[in-house]
C-alpha cells in the first residue's frame, strides 16, 4: 500500500484536500472491483496544527513525518495578496531539511495551485522548470526569479518534483501520481471514472489578463490602457512610444523591468485576450473578430491565437462559449 500525505495548515482549501482524499478512495474501490484485494493507496493528512477550520468544518492533522510516506501534496491555500503569498511560501520553512531529505530519497513532492509558493518557499524548485497557478504568475516571477515557471504545461514533472496549475489542476496531478505509482492503464481508466480529461495539458487556454495589474508605475499603467483601447488601430513600438513622448528604446525598457515582456509582446497578448472574449460572448465569425483586434491576415492571426491559448479560435469557441439556455418549460411540444 502506498502512503500519501496531504498537508494541511491555515488557509489551505479544505475542498481540494477532501477530493483529494475521495479521489483516492474511488481508487481503492476500483482495485477492489477489479482484484478483490487490499486498497492501493492510504492518505493521510500531516500539519502544524492538530486541527484546521475552514468555515464551519474541522479537520484533524497528524504531525508531519514523511518516514514511511510514499508521496506528499501541498494544496493550494486561500490566499490572494502578495503578503498572503509571500507569507504561504514561508509555511513549509520550519520542516525544511525534513521534505529535503524526502526528496532526495526520490519519493514524490508534489505540489498544485498557490501551493507550488510554499514548496519553492523551501528553494527545491530553484533552476528547475514548475508551473504554479497562472493568475498569479507575475507574483511568483517576483518571488522566485530562480524558478523556471511554464505556465503551457498543466501538470510539469522535474525528476521526483510534480508541480500542477490552478485550483482543480490536482485532479490532473492526481492522475499522474496514479500513473507512476501504478500504471497507465489504471490512471486511463481512473481518468475516466472521475470524468477528467487526461489529454488536458496546458493552461494557456484558461489564461486572462482581465486580473490587476501588480505593478506601481503609473505612466506604464497609463500606456497599458492605451493600448487596451487602440486595439483595432495599427499600433507600433514607435507610434506608442512617439504617443507617451518617449523613446522605443525607454518603452521597451519600462515593458521588461516591470512585466517581464515586450510592448508588442504585451499587445499581441491583449489582441488575443479580446478575441477570446469576442469568441465566448458573441456569434460573431472568425474573419470579424480578426478585424476587431487589429489584424487583417487570417493565417496570421491564427497562429498568433494558437501560441497564446494552444487552441485554435474555433476550438476556443467551442470548448469556452456557454450554450443558450432555455427558459424554464420551454421546449419542443
Amino acid at each position: 500500500m502506498k502512503t500519501i500525505a496531504v498537508w494541511v495548515s491555515e488557509q489551505v482549501a479544505l475542498g481540494a484536500v477532501a477530493s483529494i482524499q475521495d479521489f483516492f478512495t474511488f481508487c481503492n474501490q476500483y482495485w477492489y472491483f477489479l482484484k478483490q484485494q487490499e486498497p492501493l493507496f492510504r492518505v493521510k493528512l500531516i500539519g502544524p496544527q492538530p486541527q484546521v477550520r475552514s468555515g464551519a468544518v474541522w479537520v484533524e492533522t497528524e504531525p508531519v513525518d514523511l518516514t514511511a510516506v510514499d508521496a506528499l501534496i501541498i494544496p493550494g491555500f486561500h490566499d490572494t495578496k502578495p503578503a498572503d503569498l509571500r507569507q504561504a511560501s514561508q509555511i513549509l520553512c520550519p520542516y525544511q531539511r525534513q521534505i529535503t531529505d524526502f526528496y532526495l530519497q526520490n519519493k514524490w513532492l508534489t505540489a498544485f495551485c498557490s501551493g507550488t509558493f510554499a514548496l519553492a518557499g523551501i528553494g527545491l524548485l530553484d533552476h528547475k522548470q514548475a508551473t504554479s497557478v497562472w493568475f498569479f504568475n507575475d507574483y511568483f516571477r517576483q518571488m522566485f526569479p530562480k524558478v523556471q515557471l511554464n505556465l503551457q504545461e498543466l501538470v510539469v514533472q522535474q525528476q521526483n518534483i510534480l508541480t500542477a496549475g490552478a485550483t482543480t489542476s490536482y485532479l490532473n496531478l492526481c492522475l499522474r501520481l496514479v500513473e507512476l505509482m501504478m500504471d497507465t492503464a489504471f490512471a486511463q481508466q481512473m481518468a475516466k471514472i472521475m470524468l477528467t480529461d487526461p489529454n488536458r495539458h496546458s493552461q494557456l487556454p484558461y489564461l486572462s489578463l482581465q486580473l490587476p495589474l501588480v505593478h506601481s508605475d503609473p505612466k506604464l499603467a497609463e500606456i497599458q490602457h492605451y493600448m487596451q483601447q487602440h486595439l483595432q488601430s495599427p499600433l507600433t513600438l514607435d507610434s506608442i512610444a512617439e504617443a507617451f513622448a518617449m523613446t522605443s528604446r525607454t518603452l521597451i525598457r519600462r515593458f521588461k523591468q516591470h512585466l517581464d515582456e515586450t510592448p508588442i509582446a504585451y499587445l499581441q497578448r491583449l489582441r488575443v485576450e479580446r478575441a477570446k472574449s469576442l469568441l465566448e460572448n458573441t456569434s460573431l465569425a472568425v474573419e470579424q473578430v480578426m478585424a476587431l483586434v487589429g489584424y487583417e491576415d487570417l493565417s496570421s492571426f491564427r497562429k498568433l491565437f494558437i501560441h497564446y491559448t494552444s487552441l485554435t479560435p474555433k476550438a476556443y469557441r467551442q470548448k469556452f462559449m456557454f450554450e443558450p439556455q432555455l427558459p424554464c418549460g420551454s421546449g419542443d411540444e
